[in-house]
């Protein structure tokens, strides 16, 4: 007796993922972007344990290399008791801080308001603040970039995808951000040097529990790393068990077939 299979439904191919933010199949130019996205990921978990070791040893490459405001007010106080090339700091600082900020530009440009929901996060709260991000972009942009570098919670990574999502050429989007970041951070750099000595002995003596701050970063990104696996995996498992648990339906009378 022969046995009849039913046709497999097609595969879809590996692009077609709405956790993805194309929706056509990838040119290299989306590749590329996508790569570099994860690359400032990458360097952002990297480097955060590192920016407790580089403060503590030395606030100016600090400053250079992340462009922090807490390394940039160090690297001001530094600077006045030990002296430096200050305009060097300040130039490399105001670049560091927004090395990839034509990512996020080329994200929105690329994928457009696909790449804004997916940098947006999945709580009520941060859709929140995304859309409000957006608004203010799409109406204001010069004043939403100069929000993004105010210690309050306003994305930057939203901000400047929206902007490219709206059509802004590089050589028009860049300037402000550079000029906005280097205005930021020469006032840093001015209240580190006002405040001198005191700020130096400070990291001076930070520099002595730097390995433990360090430590310490470690434990609480790999709890939280544990912890996302094991939210991720409890969903993942509740979704089967949600299906068996589903009330079974008896079969009407007459619809049971005769034995």
């Amino acid at each position: 007796m022969s046995h009849t299979e039913e046709p497999n439904a097609e595969e879809k191919p590996w692009w077609d993922d709405p956790s993805l933010p194309w929706r056509h199949k990838p040119t290299r130019a989306d590749l590329a972007c996508w790569i570099w996205i994860a690359v400032v990921g990458i360097w952002a978990l990297a480097t955060l344990p590192l920016r407790a070791i580089l403060i503590g040893w030395n606030p100016p490459i600090a400053a250079m290399i992340m462009g922090g405001r807490s390394s940039v007010v160090a690297a001001g106080a530094w600077t006045r008791v030990y002296g430096g090339p200050l305009v060097l700091y300040w130039v490399l600082a105001a670049l560091s801080l927004v090395k990839f900020s034509w990512v996020y530009w080329w994200a929105g440009k690329l994928w457009g308001t696909n790449i804004i929901a997916l940098l947006s996060g999945q709580s009520a709260r941060a859709k929140k603040r995304a859309e409000r991000a957006v608004r203010v972009t799409n109406r204001f942009s010069l004043l939403a970039i100069f929000l993004t570098f105010l210690p309050i919670p306003f994305p930057m990574p939203i901000v400047f995808a929206a902007i490219g999502a709206a059509g802004a050429l590089l050589k028009r989007f860049l300037p402000p951000v550079i000029a906005i970041s280097a205005l930021f951070q020469a006032g840093y750099l001015a209240l580190g040097w006002w405040i001198g000595e005191p700020a130096v002995n400070l990291v001076n003596l930070y520099a002595q529990y730097m390995w433990y701050v360090t430590i310490g970063i470690l434990v609480v990104m790999l709890v939280g790393w544990w912890l996302r696996q094991r939210r991720e995996r409890g969903q993942s498992e509740s979704a089967p068990a949600t299906a068996k648990d589903e009330p079974h339906t008896e079969p009407a009378p007459g619809d049971e077939s005769p034995r």
